[in-house]
Formats: C-alpha cells, sequence, structure tokens
C-alpha cells in the first residue's frame, strides 16, 4: 500500500518517524459525463473568467481577496506559516473512546512506521506508544496540518499499527435542532411489540458478512447494455399501508 504522508507523531518530546495511509477505498462505479448526440467526452477546463483564456497550471497560483484587492501568494509562503506543522502531528492528550462524539468522526488512515531519521527514536517509540495506548485503553487527540488546512483527529491502537479518525470540529456540526422533527405519542403496546421485534432480531454483527452490492448490480446493468439487452424500467411502488399494529404482528409472525 502506497503512503499518501510521511512525517513524525510527536509524544511529548518524542518524535516518532511515521507514513499514513488512506484505509478506505472507493467501490462506487463513475459513469462519465458525454455530449447526448455524439458521446464525446464533457470535460472541464480551467478559465480565467475575465479574458476567456484556458489556463495551464503553471499559470494559475492561490490568491485572497480583501475588498477589491487580489493577494496572490505562493506555495512556498503557505509553507512557511507553520513549517514544522505541516511534518509533525501533534498529541495533545489522550482520553477515553466514548468521549469523542459519534456525530464528529470522519475518513479513517492507518498510521505505521516511518523512515529512521536523524533525531528520532524510530521504530522503538512507535511500539512503545503502542503499547502505552493499549495498557492505558486510551486514544490520542491529535492535530495536523496538510494542504493548507489544520485537522483534528482521534488515533487509536490498530491490530499492528494504528488507526486515525479524522474528527470534524465543533463548529462544523450542524445542530440537530436544525431540523424539523413531527411531534407524536408513543402507545406503550405498540412499544412494547415493536422491543419485542427488535430482540428477536438482535445478532452478533460480522463485519464481514456484508458487502456493497448496489454496484455489482451496476455492472450487470452496464454488461447488458453493452451486449445489446433491453433494459427493463422499474416503478418504485410503496407497499399498502396498514396500522403499526398490524405490521408489528406480521413481523413477530415472520420474524
Amino acid at each position: 500500500m502506497r503512503s499518501i504522508w510521511s512525517g513524525y507523531l510527536m509524544f511529548g518530546t518524542i518524535l516518532i518517524p511515521v507514513r499514513s495511509y488512506a484505509a478506505s477505498e472507493n467501490l462506487h462505479i463513475g459513469f462519465h459525463l458525454v455530449h447526448k448526440t455524439d458521446c464525446g467526452r464533457v470535460r472541464y477546463k480551467k478559465v480565467c473568467e475575465k479574458d476567456g483564456e484556458e489556463l495551464k497550471p503553471e499559470d494559475i497560483v492561490k490568491a485572497y481577496f480583501v475588498a477589491d484587492e487580489c493577494l496572490k501568494f505562493t506555495e512556498e509562503e503557505i509553507e512557511s506559516l507553520k513549517p514544522l506543522d505541516n511534518k509533525i502531528m501533534k498529541i495533545h492528550g489522550f482520553c477515553n473512546f466514548e468521549e469523542i462524539p459519534t456525530v464528529a468522526m470522519g475518513r479513517p488512515y492507518y498510521l505505521g512506521t516511518g523512515k529512521m531519521q536523524k533525531g528520532s527514536l524510530g521504530a522503538e517509540s512507535f511500539h512503545l506508544l503502542k503499547s502505552v495506548m493499549e495498557k492505558s485503553g486510551k486514544v490520542a487527540v491529535i492535530r495536523w496540518v496538510s494542504h493548507t488546512n489544520e485537522y483534528l483527529g482521534m488515533m487509536q491502537s490498530y491490530k499492528k499499527g494504528f488507526l486515525l479518525k479524522q474528527l470534524l470540529y465543533e463548529e462544523q456540526v450542524r445542530s440537530i435542532d436544525q431540523i424539523e422533527i413531527e411531534e407524536s405519542e408513543v402507545d406503550q403496546e405498540l412499544l412494547e411489540m415493536g422491543l419485542q421485534a427488535v430482540e428477536k432480531m438482535s445478532l452478533d454483527f460480522d463485519w464481514s458478512q456484508y458487502t456493497e452490492t448496489y454496484t455489482r448490480e451496476v455492472r450487470k446493468l452496464i454488461e447488458k447494455k453493452a451486449l445489446g439487452e433491453e433494459i427493463e424500467e422499474t416503478e418504485f411502488k410503496l407497499a399498502e399501508t396498514r396500522s403499526l399494529e398490524a405490521e408489528l404482528e406480521k413481523m413477530l409472525g415472520e420474524i
């Protein structure tokens, strides 16, 4: 697996060389946008809005507008803002996993050992931290900088390395109070029936038994199209609406 970042994990005054790897991959099929009449690919060009000229990558720089003034920045200027932070993931402290809000958890990454460099303690420090975290039962709160953005993360010991999960900042998460929820009373008899249904449907979760199936169906559709077979359109219809009591009785009878 190819690493996507290399640098140091800062545990107090100890610098641990690490590499990060994407822990997830995309299973979905990507369709292209094409011209309906001749199937020509539709591509997106980078064009200057002032003169309409198509630009090359070397013609483009980053800028920030203050009033009507365009302030241009080079990559070197941006990197100079926090030169150490671009190479260091800093552990700010340790907490219990349960203290991390579920709604904040995002993209996962793996952390493995990095190249031994002067001033670092190499694999020994990596495994020391891993053992310390396993013994304490704690997870680490991490901050790091990448591509001009500062990220927050939660790191835990995982199998032979570490699992780092990017966290949203509190101000990024919208309040659930902003969504509309219609009020309704819950009938106690229906509640008891619902609890029975949950009890009967309880299982020992086996992650390996769950696979992404929709993409397989899309591939079958593509194969049919390639063979010139007719694609039948199916209409979505809701089942007959019945009472909650009738539905729960049916569920309890079928489970």
